[in-house]
């Protein structure tokens, strides 16, 4: 009785105008029962009957189940399991319902609204995003107001070294954001609706004390990446304006901006927008930047100074702080999570290299400055406003998907399940950066420089192996050779650490 009641407002709600979910076909039997909204399948699973019908006897269990087949059909149960096997992304993707007899699961495609669900956490993603959404994210989020800092931190050390860090960096950030997607997944699935960071994935499965390690990890190089941004936002707002807007105005007037989009529906698309910009501004570099090239200049190597630069190199290819907005974008499809993470790092590392090439080769009046993306910039030209474009639009995409993913954070630390309407949440995302930007454009590459030879260590080089461990050994899959990468990944990750945080402290 209680069934056939539930079945009947679940058919009232969906046909109710006033709902988001439109039924354009409906299949089952009486195991499942598949809502099709706009393309999107939601599947409702029946579980094994209670204990209160099997007390009752066969006779009632067999009514039960004619009565379910009376109501949604007849298609085997052989079927059933097979269609569920061809669409279910992950076993861990259910979530339970009232009572244990309704699940939910997110097929190929999955949406979470449904009937009294909550909605997604941040409004902005109460759909599924596409790919192509997703990447620019990670696109924008790497290739950030940090673009303009790449020559100046591989000057020094020279093409070929800058490169082969460039590729290390790739390889260790894409494989770090991978083992993190897997639990950030998993948390996702069972979060009924509350946000989720990498705050909550650390906490279950490392505990309490690794969670803290990452809250202040990871809210102080969110910071130091909005400080950078932001700094160098109110410098070129100084600069376009000859002096009529001071550099403390420009970066408040950004913060205001871009994070009024953040909270709003338009941020993926404004990102995308954006990263669209960052592109184009950066084939113009290419073009207009090959007159004035010296390939011979490429040939200069001094591997020895590669190791002071290689914290500042390793923090511009860093993306991490978007994975968990990715996963909710992506609504937990494990296939398309891991080729817009590998899409969106692959970009960024061709972006660089061409960038090296254009800046480091430059024979121009310009050539050996230690700021050699900022002369550009002054220069003045084609190229100059091309390097222009790119410093903005890249500063814009870095800050969305930053505001973003602290936003995400600060809910989750401080139990909301919304961010939009929470005050706390906005300002906690929004004024500490501000703050300290205020300081002056020098707390650029010094934010830059700290974030990357501390912080992106604590977070993508000691965390992600750790909480990959607990998650193979949850589920049985720990095998040896696991076992030994976790070992060695966490060995070299320490080391680093230890230099890192003796050339912050010795500098």
């Amino acid at each position: 009785r209680h069934r056939r009641a539930r079945e009947r407002n679940a058919h009232a709600s969906a046909r109710r105008p006033s709902r988001s979910l439109h039924v354009d076909r409906a299949r089952a039997d009486a195991e499942e029962l598949v809502v099709v909204d706009m393309g999107v399948e939601i599947t409702l699973l029946r579980a094994a009957p209670t204990p209160a019908v099997r007390a009752r006897g066969p006779c009632a269990a067999r009514r039960c189940a004619r009565a379910h087949a009376r109501g949604w059909g007849n298609r085997s149960r052989a079927d059933a399991r097979e269609q569920r096997t061809n669409n279910a992304p992950d076993a861990g993707y259910y979530e339970s319902l009232e009572n244990d007899e309704l699940v939910v699961r997110f097929a190929s495609g999955g949406s979470d609204e449904f009937d009294g669900a909550e909605s997604c956490p941040l409004d902005i993603h109460s759909d599924r995003a596409s790919d192509f959404e997703a990447i620019m994210l990670v696109v924008g989020t790497t290739v950030g107001g940090g673009f303009l800092a790449m020559p100046y931190f591989a000057a020094p050390a020279g093409f070929v070294p800058a490169v082969a860090i460039s590729v290390a960096a790739w390889a260790f950030l894409a494989a770090s954001g991978i083992l993190v997607s897997e639990t950030l997944m998993r948390t996702w699935a069972r979060s009924s609706g509350r946000a989720v960071s990498l705050l909550s994935a650390t906490t279950e499965y490392l505990g309490a004390k690794w969670g803290y390690v990452t809250a202040v990890s990871f809210f102080v190089m969110m910071n130091c990446t909005l400080v950078s941004q932001l700094a160098k936002c109110g410098s070129l707002a100084n600069f376009f304006s000859n002096g009529a807007i001071s550099h403390v105005m420009g970066a408040f007037v950004t913060a205001a901006v871009i994070g009024a989009v953040s909270f709003s529906r338009m941020a993926a698309k404004v990102n995308a927008v954006a990263t669209v910009g960052i592109f184009a501004s950066f084939l113009a570099i290419c073009v207009f930047g090959v007159q004035n090239l010296s390939p011979s200049k490429l040939a200069f190597m001094n591997f020895a100074a590669a190791l002071p630069a290689l914290p500042g190199l390793v923090q511009l290819y860093t993306y991490g702080e978007c994975l968990p907005t990715i996963v909710d974008m992506l609504r937990g499809d494990r296939k398309r999570i891991r080729r817009v993470i590998l899409l969106g790092t692959t970009v960024p590392l061709a972006m660089y290299t061409l960038w090296l090439i254009v800046s480091l080769a430059q024979s121009g009046a310009w050539a050996g400055s230690s700021d050699l993306a900022q002369t550009l910039l002054e220069s003045g030209g084609v190229l100059g406003s091309a390097t222009a474009s790119v410093a903005v639009t890249a500063s814009i995409s870095t800050l969305i998907g930053g505001y973003l993913a602290l936003s995400r954070f600060c809910a989750d630390a401080l139990k909301k399940k919304t961010v939009t309407h929470s005050k706390s949440v906005i300002a906690l995302t929004l004024i500490p950066s501000l703050l300290f930007a205020f300081k002056g454009p020098e707390v650029y590459f010094s934010a830059l420089k700290f974030s990357g030879a501390v912080v992106v260590v604590i977070l993508w080089g000691l965390i992600p192996p750790l909480m990959a461990y607990s998650l193979w050994n949850r589920e049985g899959t720990l095998s040896v050779v696991r076992k030994n990468l976790v070992y060695a990944w966490t060995a070299v990750a320490s080391v680093a650490l230890a230099f890192g945080t003796k050339s912050v402290i010795f500098a």
